[in-house]
């Protein structure tokens, strides 16, 4: 229910002043919108309200040797979020508290499941490779849409079948592959779920490809002046 603040031509003039600012570099930008500041604590949508907004420019993460080599680490963890997950806000508590629990176990992302049914990472969605299908959960509410995931079922045509549906715990244990998407990371391997090889334990065949994918799209990209499909 808040106004649009610029069109989509300011959205792309602003932003590429911030590029510029930041040195032009391939980065990645942030951009949050809230509904504005009033004098008060008021629950209700105060009338008249310009919106703040706020965007960061920031370096890309890089793989090290080692992520290359070996992959990443998971956990799961039960499901605590609120009941519109599918909403896009600055209420991510849960999905904080599920990332720091993923860190003090050693590991990269918590993987986050509600009665046996894999739902998505605290950051990042999921999709798994079961007997050469690429299968993911379907978006509802319990799921934030993610643009990395849907490049990554664009990027499929070709290489793999793709099923769009619920994932149980049990099927990603005895998965070949396992990934999760996020817009800084495209597509990354988990090779390690709770302690528990997925697959043979190493970056599976099918994620290499998908990778390459998500370069062959930077590089076109950049070819033709604009931003890569994530």
């Amino acid at each position: 229910q808040m106004a649009a603040p610029h069109s989509h031509a300011e959205w792309r003039g602003i932003l590429d002043e911030l590029i510029r600012r930041n040195g032009g570099a391939d980065m990645y930008l942030y951009v949050q919108v809230t509904r504005g500041v009033e004098y008060g604590r008021n629950h209700a949508f105060p009338a008249a309200l310009a919106p703040t907004i706020f965007a960061m420019a920031s370096p890309l993460p890089t793989w090290s040797a080692a992520q290359e080599a070996e992959g990443l680490a998971a956990i799961t963890v039960e499901e605590f979020r609120w009941g519109r997950c599918d909403i896009k806000s600055t209420a991510l508590l849960a999905n904080v508290l599920m990332k720091q629990q993923a860190v003090a176990a050693g590991a990269h992302e918590a993987i986050i499941v509600r009665n046996g049914e894999v739902l998505e990472g605290s950051s990042s969605s999921v999709l798994a490779v079961l007997d050469g299908t690429i299968v993911t959960p379907p978006n509802g509410r319990s799921i934030l849409p993610g643009t990395t995931r849907d490049a990554a079922l664009e990027f499929a045509e070709g290489l793999a079948p793709v099923a769009v549906r619920s994932l149980t715990l049990d099927e990603v244990l005895t998965a070949q592959e396992l990934w999760m998407a996020a817009a800084t990371r495209d597509v990354a391997p988990i090779t390690r779920l709770n302690g528990q090889l997925i697959g043979d334990g190493k970056p599976g065949p099918l994620w290499r490809a998908m990778r390459a994918r998500f370069a062959e799209s930077r590089r076109s990209a950049e070819l033709n002046g604009g931003a890569s499909a994530r």
